[in-house]
């Protein structure tokens, strides 16, 4: 099994995320042959059960989806229809016994699921707080259209695992969406804007919450199909940020080293996944320092020294750059 997996390498099927958004486009009047112009996807690769598709494709698809659907709702539509996958993939989290077990599925088969974001979790005052980020070189617009989906896709399976809705509160980084009220009809009242990190938040009570409908018997079926699955759990993208997330000391090149690579060939590696490693690194400080001086209430000192700056100024510079606010202003 690869360590990773790279933008153009091909192991996704189509069913899932490709399915249901030819299928959504369709119906809306799309005309197939516009949807997939400049994709590198053809109709016949939509017909084959063997064939593969890059998750660069699906990324260009997804584009050329949000430009031909039109609407401001149409990837809150997609996300929520990705909640009716029939995939055995998705199937193994909607048939698990618990929200709590749903939530481990979805971890283990996101990069069959959700390969375009990958998140970290932690309990806090009696909430449980879903972290995102991107797990692709995805720009600012694809990046807020890719949360949509996702968001839209987490809330309704929530839904159907549980038999009922879930009170959850949706914090996005980026700035109040033109069609803000579209985000509050999909995911419920509980949505901010211009927060310091994307997060999904819900009360820890709700990982207990049992699936009614649940069956031993299938769950255990889906299981075995899933066990044949052996794909990398990472990607390229996501892997960089883990390692500079463990070990925010690490310049380029240390890193480069990691990776067994050049500086320059993990540069152009980088730039062919349309990320920057100061961007990169940038986010990743940025997370861990919300985590420690939100979560574990570490002083400015202490989170200062740990993200390797030795002069708390320059830190606290870094952290206005990061989110619009002093660390003293932050509140999750």
């Amino acid at each position: 099994m690869k360590p990773y997996l790279n933008q153009d390498d091909k192991y996704l099927t189509a069913q899932g995320l490709i399915t249901t958004l030819v299928e959504l486009a369709l119906s809306r009047g799309v005309e197939l042959h516009k949807l997939l112009r400049g994709t590198g996807v053809f109709e016949q690769d939509l017909m084959s059960v063997q064939h593969q598709f890059s998750i660069s494709q699906q990324v260009r698809l997804l584009a050329q989806f949000k430009v031909l659907m039109k609407s401001a709702d149409s990837g809150f539509l997609l996300g929520s229809q990705l909640a009716n996958d029939t995939s055995v993939a998705a199937q193994g989290v909607l048939q698990s016994p618990s929200i709590g077990q749903a939530l481990k599925q979805l971890h283990t088969l996101r990069m069959q699921l959700a390969p375009l974001l990958f998140s970290y979790s932690y309990l806090h005052n009696e909430q449980y707080h879903i972290v995102l980020q991107n797990a692709v070189g995805l720009d600012d617009e694809m990046s807020q259209y890719v949360m949509e989906i996702y968001s839209a896709a987490f809330y309704q399976t929530l839904k159907k695992v549980a038999g009922e809705r879930i009170h959850c509160q949706f914090d996005f980084a980026y700035k109040r969406a033109r069609h803000s009220q579209e985000y509050e009809q999909h995911l419920g009242l509980k949505v901010a804007f211009e927060k310091p990190i994307t997060q999904w938040i819900f009360n820890k009570e709700v990982l207990r919450m049992e699936n009614p409908a649940f069956s031993s018997f299938r769950f255990s079926q889906i299981n075995s199909q899933l066990a044949a699955y052996n794909y990398a759990n990472t990607t390229f993208v996501e892997a960089v940020g883990r390692l500079i997330y463990q070990n925010p000391a690490l310049n380029l090149d240390q890193v480069a080293h990691v990776f067994a690579m050049s500086s320059a060939t993990f540069k152009r590696k980088l730039k062919a996944h349309n990320v920057r490693f100061s961007a990169l690194y940038d986010e990743q400080s940025k997370r861990k320092a919300i985590y420690l001086l939100a979560m574990r209430k570490q002083c400015n000192e202490q989170v200062a020294m740990r993200l390797s700056f030795y002069d708390i100024a320059n830190f606290r510079r870094a952290f206005k750059r990061w989110t619009g606010i002093t660390p003293s202003q932050l509140k999750i």
